[in-house]
């Protein structure tokens, strides 16, 4: 009974960053038999969120198709829009996959009960790096983010030329039916303004949680595997049947590591083909009005938009790194298939190895929709294509 207990505890531990940034947008998945209180909260929650999120949009991409005629101003204005659309998707996407994101942690969960101690203490390692690096997003996300909410009010009320005053928001907006300028509408506005970005980087910090946790899951897996590889040929009974009890369990574990990757592909390669997507569009425009503004000494703006190439770049990378991780761990089992001891076996035994190697040297990998795999060497490329995206920018706005 303390075992159950204190595994429970550990596998919440391990959940407990993703779990929580995902429960406050209600896109954490709950077990289908929870209170429909429960069910009724999530819904509200996910409601809400979608009406605040579209408050900040649709009337900003009003301000940029009515008020602001300059192309140039135009997409300085739609930097902040671009991270919005894409932590949309990816809510949407987390919501749509809600029963795929159930069954996966259920398998997680019944991986960490079934483990015993020394692959525990694999999971534990794999989640801490998952828990680092969510917390540190989580850090710059809400950092960057409320000092460029918070800007705005620094300035207050400012005289334009024609001897008339205004006052900033962090994402101008256009709405028909009243004026922005006026209060209570101006404060009612920048609140929910304000409250849009907190959704946003949630959702974000969330969509980064999941995907570090389902993927170093994998990782878990990956060197478990290697660890049955190893003791296999170092095992002191090369019996055949004690071989061949450890390579069936070696080729099952295989098996079981196919379905799972299948599992969190079909959550995980929408994420990271939105954020690899859109990212890039945001790198590169943030980039050109970057370059921009540096031409007129703008500091404070200058800052502003250092910040979102900061936020954009980070992301992109945070995600391509923990595909890597799965890449070298998936190296790490092909190399130790391929040097094996298989001499220290009976012939008959030595061929039953075979399958073993070539499953082995299948690589598991994760993609974006299926296009480019996740990796750092996809992160390189991604800034080339953004970088040459700006160049062309340049040349035509």
């Amino acid at each position: 009974m303390r075992r159950i207990k204190t595994t429970d505890e550990e596998l919440k531990h391990s959940l407990r960053f993703a779990r929580s940034f995902l429960s406050v947008i209600g896109a954490w998945p709950e077990p289908i038999a929870s209170p429909l209180l429960s069910t009724i909260l999530d819904w509200f929650i996910i409601v809400f969120s979608y009406v605040i999120i579209m408050l900040v949009i649709v009337p900003g991409v009003l301000h940029i198709t009515i008020r602001e005629k300059i192309p140039k101003n135009q997409l300085k204005l739609l930097v902040p829009h671009l991270n919005a659309v894409s932590q949309v998707l990816k809510y949407t996407i987390l919501l749509c996959r809600t029963n795929e994101f159930r069954k996966v942690l259920e398998e997680i969960r019944d991986d960490w009960f079934n483990a015993m101690e020394s692959n525990r203490a694999i999971f534990r390692a794999k989640a801490k790096i998952g828990q680092n690096m969510v917390l540190i997003v989580a850090i710059v996300m809400y950092t960057s983010g409320i000092c460029y909410r918070t800007l705005p009010l620094s300035k207050g009320r400012i005289v334009l030329p024609d001897n008339t005053t205004t006052r900033l928001l962090p994402c101008p907006s256009y709405f028909v039916f009243f004026n922005e300028q006026l209060t209570p509408y101006y404060e009612i506005i920048y609140v929910l303004q304000y409250l849009n970005g907190f959704l946003v980087y949630t959702i974000l910090c969330g969509s980064v949680g999941a995907f570090a946790l389902l993927s170093l899951h994998i990782c878990s897996l990956l060197t478990i595997l290697m660890n049955k590889m190893m003791e296999l040929t170092d095992q002191s009974d090369v019996s055949e049947d004690a071989i061949q009890r450890k390579i069936l369990d070696i080729v099952e574990y295989q098996a079981k590591i196919k379905r799972f990757m299948n599992d969190i592909e079909k959550i995980t390669q929408y994420l990271c083909f939105v954020e690899i997507v859109v990212g890039t569009c945001s790198f590169c425009t943030s980039g050109y009005c970057l370059i921009t503004e540096w031409e007129h000494s703008n500091a404070t703006v200058i800052a502003i938009y250092l910040a979102f190439q900061a936020l954009n770049g980070f992301a992109i990378f945070t995600m391509c790194y923990i595909g890597q991780l799965v890449i070298d761990e998936s190296n790490n089992v092909r190399l130790t298939s391929i040097t094996l001891n298989w001499y220290r076996f009976p012939m008959r035994k030595a061929r039953s190895l075979i399958p073993v190697i070539i499953i082995s040297s299948y690589p598991i990998k994760l993609t974006a929709g299926k296009v480019v795999d996740v990796s750092l060497n996809t992160f390189v490329d991604v800034m080339k294509a953004a970088v040459g995206y700006l160049n062309v920018l340049r040349e035509a706005i």
